[in-house]
């Protein structure tokens, strides 16, 4: 990692990343790191689908327009796993020039956000999801291969389903998936970690190369069905959650954008099985 222990804002010292501690080693087990900001509508479905699976929660909270971290405190009152660590400010969004021009070492940094938040979790593995997205039942498989491979140094990708409208029974046929790489469980040893890439934060990995594995079909995105994103989102085509349907848009996308993935996404029932309400 290059030189972003120590935050630039030295006002902000509290926040420096102890990279000793982030790099020691920890028990085994994984953690769940998601970056929450106005996500108060699906939190808690996201919290709790992840719950089953992982040791830990660590919700990182930046300051929000709705209940975000009022929610975030909720849970982790109610639940022993879920933890708390607040961000005191917002970042630059990737995308934007103010991304593009702020420094990797600045509070203000999007990148130095996602590397502190990494440095919160206490366990061996780190998942790295949204607090709009939900775990499928599928996801215990990648606990299963971390569990038999305790020691390896992999980075497991996982796709998402993009599903879509007010009851989520709809799925986005312009973009019916990710590319199965942004959402991942990996070594929390300080390893992987972000790095700025233009008008993207990208992971990278650091003194010695993993594996990449694509685990298949994991997840479900519930942007698409935010309230400030109905009827539709970004002008994509919606159409109803079928295995045909899924199919035909799956064969148009794939041809642009290859599946990474080992999975037949057809075989998989909870994702036609799934309901958002």
């Amino acid at each position: 990692m290059n030189n972003t222990s120590n935050v630039r804002e030295r006002e902000f010292s509290a926040y420096d990343i102890n990279l000793d501690h982030w790099r020691a080693e920890k028990p085994f087990g994984i953690s769940g790191c998601i970056r929450v900001r106005n996500e108060a509508q699906f939190m808690r479905a996201s919290v709790e689908s992840f719950l089953p699976y992982l040791d830990e929660i660590v919700l990182v909270t930046q300051p929000s327009e709705d209940n975000t971290v009022e929610l975030a405190h909720e849970l982790a009152a109610e639940y022993s796993n879920v933890q708390v660590a607040e961000y005191p400010v917002i970042p630059a969004a990737p995308l934007t020039s103010e991304h593009i021009n702020t420094p990797v070492d600045s509070i203000y940094s999007f990148v130095y956000l996602s590397n502190w938040a990494l440095a919160q979790c206490r366990y061996s593995w780190i998942c790295k999801v949204e607090g709009d997205v939900v775990a499928l039942p599928t996801f215990a498989q990648v606990r299963e291969q971390i569990e038999a491979s305790p020691d390896a140094h992999r980075y497991y990708g996982m796709v998402i389903l993009n599903v879509a409208g007010e009851d989520g029974t709809q799925f986005s046929a312009t973009n019916p998936r990710n590319a199965g790489w942004d959402e991942a469980v990996f070594n929390n040893d300080g390893s992987w970690y972000f790095i700025k890439n233009g008008k993207w934060e990208t992971i990278q990995h650091g003194e010695y190369a993993g594996d990449n594995v694509n685990v298949g079909w994991q997840l479900i995105h519930l942007k698409r069905c935010k309230d400030k994103y109905l009827p539709r989102w970004n002008g994509e085509v919606y159409m109803p959650l079928n295995r045909q349907n899924l199919a035909g848009a799956l064969g148009n996308y794939n041809r642009r954008s290859p599946y990474p993935g080992p999975d037949d996404p057809f075989g998989i029932d909870e994702l036609f099985d799934w309901r958002l309400r």
